[in-house]
C-alpha cells in the first residue's frame, strides 16, 4: 500500500544504478516514501539504486516495479519531501500521463483501475463555465 501524498513533478535528476555509473532520469512524482521516474536505460525490479535529490543528496531506494520506460521505487527510509525543491509538473503533463495510464489499464482489462483513473482525469480537465 502506498503511503504519503505524491507530488507530480517534472525534473531531471541523477540515478546511480550501481556504485560506478549514473544516468539522468526524469522524475515524474515523488513522496516521502518513494518516487516514479522515466528513463531510456533498463532498470530491474528489486535493484537497489541511489537517487540524487536537490538539498538532500544521495537517497537509497529499491525498485518496486518497471513498466516500459517508467519505474517506481521505495526509499529505504522516508525523506522530508517538503524540504526538496522540485519543479512541479504542469497540468497538461499530469493529464497526458493519466490518459496514457488509463489506456494501459483499459488494454489490460483492469476495470477498477481504469475507473479510478477516469475520475482523476475528470478532476484534472479544465472546466469551462458559461
Amino acid at each position: 500500500m502506498r503511503k504519503g501524498d505524491r507530488k507530480a513533478v517534472d525534473q531531471p535528476v541523477r540515478l546511480h544504478p550501481n556504485a560506478w555509473s549514473s544516468l539522468e532520469v526524469r522524475l515524474i512524482d515523488c513522496s516521502e516514501t518513494g518516487f516514479r521516474a522515466q528513463c531510456e536505460a533498463r532498470v530491474c525490479k528489486y535493484d537497489e539504486v541511489t537517487l540524487e535529490l536537490p538539498e538532500l543528496g544521495a537517497i537509497k531506494a529499491s525498485i518496486a516495479w518497471v513498466s516500459g520506460q517508467e519505474f517506481g521505487a521505495r526509499f529505504l527510509a522516508p525523506i522530508p519531501i517538503d524540504q526538496v525543491p522540485l519543479t512541479p509538473a504542469g497540468d497538461h503533463q499530469v493529464l497526458a500521463r493519466l490518459l496514457v495510464q488509463r489506456a494501459t489499464a483499459h488494454k489490460s482489462m483492469l476495470w477498477e483501475h481504469e475507473e479510478r483513473l477516469r475520475g482523476e482525469i475528470a478532476r484534472k480537465l479544465p472546466v469551462q463555465r458559461s
